[in-house]
């Protein structure tokens, strides 16, 4: 029971001022000890008391503390030990027994000297074999392996017999930037250009968004451009959503290609979704992009919009959930079949034609 729930009713405080006054200022102080210094009840003043009976000397000085610290752990001598440091090792060392070195010896020479019959009796197919099963062909560059089958490359050094070295790397020229005409390709998609069956504008970093939404737009009307490439020239989400205007009027394109742009998962959702209107794209392209993870909700969106097309054959995403992914894969090889079994069924019915033809 604490202190403020016990009644105090029956408390005689005259009694115990009386002793207290009985008591001499030593037995009080004792007293005072005996209190718990953690009761909350007790003022923060009870709590620590100070107990200090010297005089104070002055003023706190750091540097005059420090200073008497140091000359008094210079002045003061060490402890003196009761007996002096020495290591001392108890029980015993334990010392592994000798090895039989005439057995082990007799051992080994016995196999080397069957490996070695062995080896020497072997003809160079057989070491081949040999190496090649205990992988040490993998340490064999092209060089090395033509020059010890003796091909008829016109190597003159390598072979089993020579030391494995590496290959003196080719200077491999970097690709030409993309030299395509911005201006002339929007025109010619503009006229409907029988010439122009497929637009390249990949990697072309200076294009405008005003450009890329004319190239876009006049992809709306144009039926002879069967592909169109725009990966990584920095498409953003405000001219992506152009694209799915264009999907549900161009009724010709069959490749699209726009990976490693700046679009997020809602605009690539809504890209697939535009997709089912009319159904005659086949390859579609948009993984890397700024969101590198779309997320569960936008990943089954896709795959729903995707399950419901019966054209796609190809589909660049990458889906970090399991669902999603299977189902996508599911419909794209039902595509696929579906496009095998309207290739043969054609092939039977061109055939069982010219068996008729003939007949008559």
């Amino acid at each position: 029971m604490s202190v403020k729930q016990r009644d105090f009713s029956d408390v005689d405080f005259d009694e115990i001022d009386a002793l207290l006054s009985q008591l001499t200022e030593e037995e009080l102080e004792c007293l005072a000890g005996e209190v718990d210094p953690d009761d909350p009840h007790l003022p923060p003043s009870e709590r620590c008391r100070d107990q200090t009976k010297k005089q104070p000397t002055g003023p706190y000085d750091r540097e005059k503390l420090l200073k008497y610290l140091e000359d008094q752990g210079k002045n003061e001598k060490d402890w003196e030990q009761n007996k002096e440091f020495k290591k001392e090792i108890r029980g015993k060392v334990w010392v592994p027994p000798p090895k039989p070195v005439e057995e082990e010896h007799q051992e080994l020479e016995h196999v080397a000297t069957e490996w070695d019959e062995i080896l020497n009796g072997a003809s160079e197919a057989e070491i081949v074999e040999l190496a090649a099963i205990l992988g040490f062909t993998g340490l064999v560059n092209q060089v090395q392996f033509h020059a010890a089958e003796k091909s008829d490359l016109g190597i003159s050094f390598g072979g089993w017999n020579a030391a494995a070295k590496s290959e003196t790397l080719k200077f491999v020229p970097p690709e030409p930037d993309n030299k395509t005409d911005v201006e002339e390709s929007i025109k010619k998609l503009q006229e409907n250009d029988s010439s122009l069956c497929s637009l390249n504008l990949n990697n072309i970093k200076n294009i405008s968004h005003e450009r890329m939404k004319q190239v876009i737009e006049a992809m709306k009307t144009n039926t002879n451009c069967k592909n169109l490439s725009m990966a990584n020239i920095e498409m953003p989400d405000s001219v992506a959503k152009t694209i799915v205007d264009m999907l549900e009027e161009n009724t010709s394109l069959l490749t699209l290609n726009i990976e490693s742009n700046l679009l997020t998962g809602f605009v690539i959702a809504d890209i697939c979704r535009a997709t089912l209107k009319n159904q005659t794209l086949i390859d579609l392209r948009m993984s890397n992009q700024r969101a590198q993870i779309l997320g569960n909700k936008v990943e089954m969106d896709i795959a729903n919009s995707i399950s419901q097309n019966s054209t796609l054959l190809r589909l660049g995403i990458h889906f970090n959930t399991l669902g999603p992914r299977a189902k996508v894969q599911d419909v794209i090889k039902r595509n696929w079949d579906n496009l095998r079994l309207k290739r043969i069924n054609e092939k039977t019915q061109k055939s069982t034609t010219n068996e008729n033809e003939d007949q008559e």
